[in-house]
Order: structure tokens, then C-alpha cells, then sequence
């Protein structure tokens, strides 16, 4: 697994963030941490918390962290959103990313992930605007 985006790469991830979140209250990052020995888990969980993910009023956030010298990979959502999609959707959804990054196909998966996110922020949160 290899997560050298470049500058094309990290508009696509971009414009698909704003695609997402568009018409939602629900809010989505991206973030490659390079760091050998981690749990992806526990660092996903520490970046939502560092970078304040977690103060958002709807509780409806959600982080994409990439991994790619440990080789590991999680996603994971605030409190409200966890409450409506559920379990199921963060493990189907990490099979959907690795079939992705089997290919290294990174791109493709986490534009993949922000996608899926971004239906569940569109059914489950949409904004005042967007009703």
C-alpha cells in the first residue's frame, strides 16, 4: 500500500469531499499519516479528536486515515452518524476500500470511501438548504 497522492490526486479526493458534504451538515477528511507502527484505529481516533472533529454540533463528522507504511487503513464517524449507519456499514465499507487498495488503487478507494460517507450524510443529515 502506497499513498503518494499527487497534486490531481488530492484535487479528485478534494472535489469529492465537496461533493459529499454539499447539501449536508456532515463534515469528511482525509488524512495519510506515515508512521510505521500504528494502529490505524487508535490514530484515526486521535486525529478526529487533534484536529476537533469531534466538536462538530451534529456529531455527524467522519475521517478517512490512510496509513501506508503500517500498511492499515480506517474510517470512522461521529457519534450521530456511527448511530444510523451502523456496524455493518464501516465493515462493509473497509471490504470496499481493500479491494481498492489491493490494486494500489488509493484514489480510487478513498474517493470510494468519501463517496459512500457522503450518501449516508446526504439520506441521514441533509441541510436546512438541501430539504
Amino acid at each position: 500500500m502506497t499513498a503518494k497522492f499527487s497534486s490531481a490526486d488530492r484535487a479528485l479526493i478534494a472535489r469529492a469531499i465537496g461533493a459529499a458534504e454539499d447539501g449536508t451538515t456532515g463534515t469528511i477528511a482525509v488524512r495519510v499519516v506515515n508512521d510505521k507502527h500504528i494502529d490505524a484505529i487508535e490514530m484515526a481516533k486521535h486525529e478526529f479528536a487533534h484536529f476537533g472533529m469531534d466538536k462538530h454540533v451534529a456529531a455527524n463528522a467522519a475521517l478517512v486515515l490512510i496509513a501506508p507504511r503500517a500498511r492499515q487503513f480506517a474510517v470512522i464517524g461521529d457519534s450521530a452518524l456511527h448511530a444510523r449507519v451502523g456496524d455493518d456499514f464501516w465493515k462493509q465499507l473497509t471490504v470496499e476500500m481493500r479491494r481498492y487498495f489491493a490494486y494500489d488503487q488509493m484514489t480510487e478507494g478513498v474517493i470510494h470511501a468519501i463517496e459512500r460517507v457522503g450518501e449516508q450524510l446526504h439520506t441521514h443529515f441533509p441541510s436546512a438548504a438541501a430539504t
